[in-house]
């Protein structure tokens, strides 16, 4: 239900140097040839092959110096015939010379250049245009920014880059028991540790967040803050309120604010009381409150929410490996089954992967120890040594 109510991703321009990690939203082509200009490959001198061709087989051929040709500098004169000019690696090739000649094969003897050895005509060139014309496919939407290609851009004077823009999202936290962490707490309160667990989640998943409030269990309170997240973000996150209880009220304020409810609860432990709405292009997710749950519902449906809408699949990092020991799962509800992964030091064997004992959804360790969760259908059974597959944190 969740990948049928994506909405349009959205594009935005932005400065090349703060395109790295997006995701390219158009084909980009050159705007001019690579190289741009034909130059030096060697440091030595610039000639005329019919000057030096028949160096091997006659002997050496005295030129005579007429200039250099440095990078940054070019010799602006045509070299004649009988002259030479020094050059440097990448400096531009004068006119009149076709040819370069290594320094290691000339004598120089004041301004006069001695050539030991020519072995082919246009020799240590890099041609104009050889690795790429004006008007040719340099990177296809789709493809990852990343330094060597923000390179590429840069080489050829692109500024601006067309990429999918970052969804931004807001957190708002439901309970009148929750208080910030970094508070005095009193016996019957709870730090908040879902606020700072959600929004690093957002970042890490490459996600900007807008909003991160708190509204106790208050009806008024909870429309307000639904109509001050609805304005301008991508998608919500209520984290808690989302239950059957009296104080569970935010299913009934997304809907007075105008959200479509396209499923409430789901076969799953934990994170059963999930819900999910949308109006226009704005999603809603209610999170559980219990921190393990809002954990795993963010993990498995939230975060591949946020990828699809930054240009990329629609999916989770998956590793394989194999189950230290057998799991079995004979609920009627779908299980997250939290394990942690033992790699090979270093061999090519699959990594051992090891159910943790702790399962519960009150026990934030079963999350801070773990490397991600296998996914374990209704009435089935994992057996030790088979082959799984872990949709693991982003570590």
């Amino acid at each position: 239900m969740v990948k049928k109510n994506l909405p349009e991703r959205q594009l935005e321009s932005v400065s090349l140097k703060n395109a790295l990690g997006k995701i390219l939203a158009k084909d980009i082509r050159a705007v001019e040839p690579s190289p741009r200009y034909t130059n030096s490959a060697m440091d030595g001198f610039a000639v005329c092959w019919d000057d030096v061709k028949t160096v091997n087989e006659s002997g050496p051929v005295e030129l005579a110096i007429a200039g250099e040709s440095q990078a940054g500098i070019p010799y602006e004169q045509t070299l004649q015939a009988g002259q030479a000019a020094r050059i440097s690696t990448g400096a531009m090739l004068c006119k009149g010379a076709d040819t370069v000649v290594p320094i290691e094969e000339v004598e120089i003897n004041g301004n006069t250049l001695r050539v030991l050895k020519a072995n082919k005509f246009q020799q240590h060139l890099r041609f104009v245009g050889e690795e790429f014309e004006t008007g040719e496919l340099l990177l296809s939407k789709g493809v990852l920014l990343n330094p060597a290609r923000m390179a590429v851009l840069a080489s050829q004077g692109i500024t601006e880059v067309p990429v999918y823009q970052t969804p931004s999202v807001a957190i708002i936290l439901t309970g009148t028991e929750l208080v910030p962490y970094d508070s005095t707490v009193k016996p019957w309160q709870i730090r908040d540790s879902n606020g700072i667990m959600l929004e690093t989640a957002i970042q890490e998943s490459g996600g900007t967040v807008l909003l991160n409030a708190h509204v106790a269990d208050n009806y008024e309170d909870t429309v307000k803050a639904v109509q001050q997240a609805s304005a301008n973000v991508d998608l919500i996150l209520f984290s808690g309120g989302v239950s059957v209880g009296p104080h569970d009220l935010v299913k009934k304020a997304a809907s007075e604010c105008g959200f479509e409810t396209l499923f409430w609860r789901v076969r799953q432990k934990p994170g059963k009381p999930l819900f999910f709405a949308r109006k226009n292009k704005t999603l809603f997710f209610g999170l559980p409150g219990n921190p393990v749950s809002a954990y795993m519902c963010y993990l498995f449906y939230v975060h591949p929410v946020l990828q699809y809408l930054q240009g990329k699949r629609f999916s989770y990092r998956k590793i394989s490996g194999k189950l230290a020991s057998s799991i079995e799962n004979n609920i009627n509800r779908a299980q997250l089954f939290r394990v942690s992964l033992e790699n090979q030091n270093g061999s090519d064997q699959y990594p051992i992967v090891h159910p943790l004992n702790r399962q519960g959804s009150h026990m934030l360790t079963s999350i801070s120890d773990a490397s991600g969760f296998v996914f374990i259908d209704v009435n089935t059974t994992l057996r030790q040594g088979e082959l799984v597959e872990v949709i693991a944190w982003n570590e």
